[in-house]
């Protein structure tokens, strides 16, 4: 077999697995996006239900039917005794009672209810959520899940523009791969595989975790102005309490592109320089200095205690990875905890320990902390803040100069990370 027929043969079968993948991927990409945003109208129904309820003890069906038309003409208001006749429809008059619907009996049940059914009044397919006010009545918002569809319609233009944009990378990583190739074409076309499949597999996760991140606070800032621009949001304090969260939501997003920006720098950094030094325990006091108020809230002591050494590391990169370490020592500990932070210079090595007595990390997760985005506990990092990349930015300093990195933790017991890097001779 000629070389030529060898690199069209490879060319071709790595752009039919990319081709495969881009699809699978845009295919799931889509899916997770129409998930999303039904996840997100849910979200928005919830919202303006619990600011009705917010506003008076007694239902106000008129003035809320008025309100609601005027700031969201495509969603439906639906007043509902706890007998299931209703009181007022945004619709218009409706005799039929509604005692039967799902969502109504789960609202009278557990205070809430959902559904996604086609309506008997409208007979389209509508997005349910019903809520049982402080008067007993119940409130049910609803609209048509095609303005969803529609949405998702126009985000397939950027996923179809992203598969032809991935389909031209491949194409020219390809060719190159081809070119190069010495080997037997079987050997190749395997090796072929695996990379295709991990570049896509690697595209994909990071794809949906930054998408995700994103999305969540841009979700929550879109909501909260929504809402306040519909002269909805009257009363001062609560203008307040919004124009409030929308600044947490916006932090949130600076602090989630800052970590990514510092792996994206540590990535393309080849060698660190051969003069960089700092000294352990005078960078740890800086960042004991620079997490006090927060350690003190969390009522946390932070210990320092070891030799006087110095590593091979800039002080700069050193002071990030001990924040990253000491500051989820504080964030996952209890009230009456302790961080101890212990440098220890032994044959030409300098171990810098940091542990504390918090929560533990699971058995399962413990391979799986230094990936990217990756959080042992979901609810309680919503809690405490976080973008989910500190110990992904730790492992690639203590990679970048040359270090090791290992991790013990149980359960209820705490954490103890361990890091090596070269002494300074």
């Amino acid at each position: 077999m000629g070389a030529f027929s060898v690199k069209r043969r490879l060319t071709t079968y790595f752009l039919l697995i990319a081709t495969l993948g881009i699809a699978l991927s845009s295919a799931f990409g889509v899916w997770v996006y129409r998930d999303r945003e039904l996840s997100s109208a849910r979200q928005t129904l919830v919202e303006l239900l619990n600011l009705m309820d917010a506003q008076n003890y007694y239902t106000d069906a008129e003035a809320w039917s008025q309100q609601l038309h005027t700031a969201a003409p495509d969603k439906r208001l639906t007043i509902i005794s706890p007998e299931g006749e209703v009181l007022s429809d945004t619709y218009g008059q409706v005799t039929e009672n509604h005692a039967d619907r799902p969502e109504f009996q789960s609202a009278l049940a557990t205070g809430w209810g959902e559904a996604e059914r086609k309506s008997d009044t409208t007979g389209e397919m509508l997005l349910y959520e019903a809520k049982q006010f402080t008067d007993g009545n119940v409130g049910r918002l609803s609209m048509p899940i095609s303005s969803v569809n529609a949405l998702v319609l126009q985000g397939l233009v950027g996923f179809l523009a992203a598969a032809v944009v991935a389909l031209v990378l491949m194409l020219v990583l390809a060719r190159k791969l081809a070119d190069h190739t010495a080997q037997p074409l079987e050997q190749k076309e395997e090796e072929l595989e695996q990379e295709g499949e991990k570049l896509q597999t690697v595209r994909s996760e990071f794809a949906a975790n930054v998408s995700h991140e994103l999305k969540t606070p841009l979700t929550s800032i879109k909501g909260f102005t929504d809402m306040m621009s519909s002269g909805m949001v009257k009363d001062p304090e609560d203008q307040k309490r919004f124009i409030t969260m929308i600044g947490v939501e916006v932090d949130r997003l600076i602090e989630l592109i800052n970590d990514v920006l510092k792996i994206s720098e540590l990535e393309s950094v080849v060698m660190p320089q051969s003069d960089d030094r700092a000294n352990v325990l005078s960078v740890a006091e800086e960042c004991r200095a620079a997490l006090g108020q927060m350690a003190e809230a969390a009522k946390i002591s932070v210990n320092l205690s070891g030799d006087n050494a110095e590593v091979a590391v800039a002080p700069g990169r050193l002071r990030e990875l001990l924040t990253n370490l000491m500051e989820n020592g504080i964030k996952y500990n209890e009230p009456g905890g302790r961080v101890d932070v212990q440098a220890a210079q032994r044959d030409g090595k300098v171990a810098i320990t940091v542990s504390d007595t918090g929560i533990g990390i699971p058995k399962e997760s413990r391979e799986r902390v230094f990936e990217r985005f990756y959080r042992v506990d979901k609810g309680r990092a919503r809690k405490t803040g976080g973008t989910g990349l500190g110990l992904s930015i730790v492992k690639h300093i203590v990679l970048l100069y040359g270090g090791t990195i290992s991790l013990k933790s149980e359960p209820g017991k705490g954490t103890e990370i361990t890091v090596l890097f070269p002494a300074v001779r």
